[in-house]
Parts: C-alpha cells; sequence; structure tokens
C-alpha cells in the first residue's frame, strides 16, 4: 500500500511546476524603523545551535558568501546556523518543484505562489507540518494582521508563516508621476480622472521627453491568467469608475469585475486614451511592470501605476542622470465619476515558509522560533544597519547613516537577505533614506490605509479555474481589440455572457460555495 508521504514527492513537481511567480516584491525584507541593531539582548540560547537549511527566492545580487559579517551576526543572535540556497526569480519555479518532490531537502521553503490551490493541494496531501500549534508562544509572528492570517489559512490551520507585506494597494496602487513635467506646463497634481486626462495629453502635445519620444501614460499586457483585460497596471483607474476589487457582492450574489457597468466605462476611457496616443503604442506587448517601471526610469513615460516604493532618493538620482530636472510625486488616489476611489486590498504578504514533513517535529518549534526571532524589532533595524559599526554608524529617524566604505560592505553582505521572517509594519513600503521622501512615502500609505476595497473571494481557490488557466485568454484578446479600436462592444459582451453561463459559472459557484460555508 502506499503511503501517503511517498504520494507527496511524486505529485508535488507536477503541482509546483505550473505555479505562477507572484509579482510584488522587492529584493528585500523592507522594516520597520527601530533604535539600533546588532546591539539587542541575544536570542535566548539553546543547548547548540539549531542548522536551518532554508531556500528562498533572490531578486538581484546574492549575499557574498564568505566572511559575511551579516550572516554571522544573526546566527549568532538567534543562536542557528543558516543554509540558505537563494535561487534566482527566474528560476525559483522549477528549483521549488525539485525541492519539494524530494521531501527532505530542506528544513525550510518559501512557497512564493501563496495560498494558490498548488500549495492547498500540497497541504491536504500532508506536504507540510501544520503549525498552528507552535505558533503559540510567538510574541513577533502574532504581530501579522488576522486578515493576513485568515488569507493563508487551509481548513482553518496555519501552514505557512506569511512574510508580511503592505495590506493595501499592492504594486501598483498609486499613480507615480513626473512631477517636473506638470510644473513645466503649470498643471496641478492630478487627483481626478479627469486632470489626469488632461496632463497625459499635454504631455502627448508638448513632448517633455523630446523628439517625440513621450510616453504619456505606460502600461503593459495582461498574461490572461487569473484575470482578463486589455492592460495590466491600471487599479487607480479602474477603482475610479467603481470597478470592484475583482469579485464583489450584490445582495449576497457573487459578481465578477467585467460583468459589471463600471467595467465598460473603464474600457471606453481607455479606448480614448489610446486613440488619443496617450498609452504606450508598446503597451500590448510588454510582459511586465519591470518593462513598464523601466521606460519610466529611461525618462521617456510621464505617469506608471507604482506604489510608494517608486518615490526613492535612489530612483530619483537614477532618474536626474537622464534628466537633472526630474521629479518623482505620488499621486495617492485617483477620484472618478461620483467621487470614486480606492485601493485594493490584498493578502499582505509575499510567500509563505513551510516547514516539509519530513522534518523531525522537536526541530519544527526550533523554526519557528527562529522566524519570530527574525520578525523582531530589532532584527527589523538589522535589516537596515547591518552591523553597527561594520556596515552603518547608526539608526538615526529610522534611516541607517552609513560611510561610503560602510554602504559598500552592506551591499555586498545585504544583512537583510538573512532576516528571512519581516517584521509586521504597515509602512513596509516606505523605504527611502532620505527623511523628507519617507515622510511622503508614510503618508502616502496613510491615505490608502483608508481607502481599501476588499475583495470577498481572496482567500479562496477555484479548482475550475486552476485547470481552465486559458478561460479568459479569448475574452482579454477581444477587450484589447476594443481598445486598440479594432472591435465593436457587442463582441466583448459576447465573450463575458459566454463566460458567464460557462465555465465562469462554475468558477463562481465554487468561490461561492467556499465563501457561504465560512459565512454560515
Amino acid at each position: 500500500m502506499t503511503s501517503k508521504k511517498t504520494l507527496v514527492p511524486a505529485l508535488a513537481a507536477t503541482l509546483l511546476l505550473t505555479t505562477v511567480l507572484a509579482g510584488c516584491s522587492s529584493g528585500s525584507n523592507n522594516a520597520g524603523s527601530t533604535p539600533g541593531a546588532g546591539q539587542a539582548s541575544q536570542a535566548p540560547a539553546a543547548a547548540a545551535p539549531t542548522t536551518i537549511k532554508a531556500m528562498t527566492i533572490l531578486f538581484g545580487n546574492p549575499p557574498a558568501t564568505d566572511n559575511n559579517k551579516a550572516k554571522d551576526d544573526i546566527e549568532k543572535r538567534g543562536n542557528v546556523k543558516l543554509d540558505v540556497t537563494f535561487v534566482p526569480s527566474e528560476a525559483y519555479k522549477d528549483k521549488l518543484s525539485v525541492a519539494v518532490s524530494a521531501g527532505d531537502s530542506y528544513d525550510l521553503l518559501l512557497l512564493d505562489g501563496g495560498k494558490d490551490d498548488k500549495y492547498t493541494n500540497l497541504v491536504k496531501m500532508g506536504a507540510f507540518h501544520d503549525l498552528t500549534p507552535y505558533l503559540e508562544n510567538t510574541k513577533n509572528l502574532k504581530q501579522i494582521d488576522q486578515a493576513v492570517w485568515n488569507n493563508t489559512k487551509v481548513q482553518g490551520k496555519v501552514y505557512g508563516i506569511p512574510r508580511p507585506r503592505g495590506l493595501y494597494g499592492g504594486g501598483d496602487g498609486n499613480l507615480i508621476i513626473r512631477k517636473d513635467w506638470l510644473d513645466k506646463y503649470n498643471l496641478p497634481m492630478p487627483k481626478t480622472l479627469d486632470e489626469l486626462t488632461n496632463a497625459l495629453q499635454v504631455f502627448k502635445e508638448k513632448d517633455p521627453a523630446g523628439g517625440g519620444k513621450t510616453i504619456p501614460l505606460s502600461v503593459n499586457g495582461v498574461d490572461a491568467i487569473g484575470s482578463p483585460g486589455p492592460f495590466a497596471g491600471t487599479n487607480p483607474m479602474q477603482f475610479a469608475f467603481g470597478v470592484p476589487n475583482v469579485w464583489k457582492l450584490d445582495n449576497g450574489k457573487a459578481v465578477r469585475d467585467f460583468q459589471t457597468p463600471e467595467y465598460k466605462a473603464y474600457l471606453e476611457w481607455l479606448q480614448g486614451a489610446w486613440s488619443k496616443g496617450l498609452i504606450d503604442k508598446d503597451a500590448p506587448v510588454l510582459k511586465n511592470q519591470q518593462q513598464v517601471r523601466s521606460k519610466f526610469m529611461a525618462g521617456v513615460a510621464g505617469v506608471f501605476a507604482g506604489n510608494a516604493s517608486d518615490f526613492t532618493e535612489t530612483n530619483v538620482a537614477k532618474l536626474k542622470q537622464v534628466d537633472p530636472n526630474a521629479e518623482i510625486a505620488i499621486i495617492d488616489l485617483l477620484e472618478g465619476p461620483g467621487g470614486k476611489k480606492g485601493v485594493a486590498v490584498i493578502g499582505g504578504y509575499y510567500g509563505l515558509w513551510a516547514i516539509p514533513s519530513s522534518v523531525p517535529k522537536d526541530k519544527v518549534q526550533q523554526i519557528i522560533n527562529f522566524l519570530d526571532f527574525s520578525a523582531s524589532e530589532e532584527n527589523a533595524a538589522f535589516a537596515k544597519t547591518g552591523v553597527i559599526g561594520v556596515h552603518a554608524s547608526e539608526l538615526k529617524d529610522g534611516i541607517a547613516v552609513q560611510t561610503d566604505d560602510q554602504k559598500k560592505q552592506f551591499d555586498l553582505d545585504k544583512p537583510s537577505q538573512f532576516v528571512l521572517e519581516n517584521k509586521a509594519d504597515p509602512y513596509t513600503y516606505a523605504t527611502a533614506k532620505d527623511p523628507a521622501i519617507l515622510k511622503v512615502q508614510k503618508a502616502s500609505l496613510d491615505v490608502i490605509s483608508k481607502a481599501g476595497i476588499e475583495n470577498p473571494f481572496l482567500s479562496y481557490n477555484s479548482q475550475v479555474a486552476s485547470k481552465n488557466p486559458d478561460s479568459y485568454k479569448k475574452m482579454s484578446a477581444v477587450m484589447t481589440k476594443f481598445v486598440l479600436g479594432e472591435s465593436k462592444w457587442d463582441d466583448v459582451q459576447k465573450e463575458i455572457d459566454a463566460w458567464t453561463t460557462g465555465l465562469g459559472a462554475q468558477i463562481t459557484k465554487e468561490l461561492q460555495d467556499q465563501y457561504n460555508e465560512d459565512h454560515k
């Protein structure tokens, strides 16, 4: 008879090979401001350091492997020996599949896709420890918002520790705009959709980038997996029209965003903007937000959807190399007809730390204890300063004070990469080291935290949707043609109706049933 644990490795690779990478993270565990680092009391010592072999995703260059003072410091304070495999983001999906299928390769794995159906199936197959009983005496992990825990639980239990991020807006919650272009033409900071549209038209006519290179609004195409539509990076505009955050409940009945009249109005706005040349002509073929961001940083785009972390002194400096007059500003909320506006209330985390069921039970608590220690105030500061005297001189007003040599060593050792679990912090995306910019970032995050729009089905998964990843492909293609002026609205409505009476009916029922079960 085949055991459950024998089945796990055999099926895990197949399940995870189709995992879609979540696109909402920078390469570091951004932390909140705390007084000093590397000077706090050492974690309670165990009989011997716990060796933790972990695998995590890497954006950018890896930390130094030899004589890494940051790694040495956190190991000493946390009473652990860390063996961390940093896998580049583009290879992570395949490496994770291999690691899970092996079953006993790691003590700790970052499931970057979060609570998707692959993760849920692996949990039900017994691939990971139930961590619920191990969280009882934690201090810092309990600071994670209850909504985030709810978004990650499977059958009411915790099988993965969420790495907390902002709950509001996500990677494209705000619009980032060239303030110097606004000032150049005496334009106000856009607060409404009409003011934004006017600014885009002026950018198009005046061509501030020169040589006809100006892109008023930069967006990218969608992959049509999980969500249809012509473009990604347009959430602020959608919410300005009153489009739901993917789903809404209307008198208890599930309604998808594209089934609403507000979505039609949003597409018509895109159609008008496209016809006037206000949207990047390359948008349909751009694959991701990073390509959009690159156009902004190259000095040719006037507006793109990002978040507070895009407004940093580093980005300003890069942009000034292209245009010495460049200035960046954040449009916190864009107001549409009837005063509608908002940002998405998202999962509030990026990735789940799971402990494979092959790890001995007596080691599980030690791993959880380290994650709890990792999420402490002192390590929030450590992520910013590294070792005081080596990577920074001090932490002043939440900002690391560094000499050039210290900054160079910090960039080599990358202390934040060893803070495996970041501290729960509403200002996760406030990453600036310049006090004035940091103040703007925090103020923006405060504003959007009061304008969240919830998706009632956020924490649920549809097996039908997962088995039919192309279910929105045809709809997306027709929507794109409509925006480009190549098809009529009737063509779009036909595809919406086909989805609503076909696969959509099954997907809707699955999600509604899960919701109803939880809200009896």
